[in-house]
């Protein structure tokens, strides 16, 4: 299973049954960036703070930032109007290089987080407000990329 598709798959299993849910969704075109440029393979999720109804959401950046979210078993697009904590997520091989999106973990063991605490934690400071009509949203990592590993030699 890859990195990210176990993030998806258990915020999918938290989500209530699809269709009929009654929860309104708001659509969202997202742009990630990471001081200032933009972040692609990041993984993004929303997690509610306060009013905002469900799960969350989560949505998977493409070469230019640019991201949808899904909220549901069924994959509805958009996301519930509210308030929410944003986190971000970017595996990288020991060398510093960023996983694809779909990489599977068995293949990439030593694969670390590579978007620096707090903003890939529960805790992240990121925050985002999504209106009822939903729009563009805008999520700024204000931060370097953890760097490399350094391999040390057993000589």
């Amino acid at each position: 299973m890859s990195l990210r598709g176990l993030s998806v798959l258990v915020l999918v299993m938290s989500c209530g049954c699809g269709g009929g849910d009654g929860i309104k969704r708001a659509p969202i075109v997202g742009q990630l960036t990471l001081q200032g440029t933009p972040l692609g393979g990041a993984s993004v999720e929303f997690t509610p703070a306060g009013s905002a109804q469900g799960p969350g959401a989560m949505g998977v950046s493409d070469t230019s930032g640019k991201f949808e979210v899904i909220s549901s078993r069924r994959g509805d697009e958009g996301i519930p109007p509210g308030e929410y904590i944003v986190r971000v997520s970017l595996f990288a091989n020991p060398d510093g290089i960023p996983l694809p999106p779909d990489a599977m973990q068995a293949d990439h063991p030593l694969a670390y987080e590579a978007i620096p605490a707090p903003f890939s934690g529960i805790g992240s400071p990121l925050k985002v407000s999504i209106p009822e009509t939903g729009g563009e949203v805008k999520i700024d990592v204000p931060a370097k990329l953890v760097p490399p590993r350094k391999r040390i030699s057993m000589r």
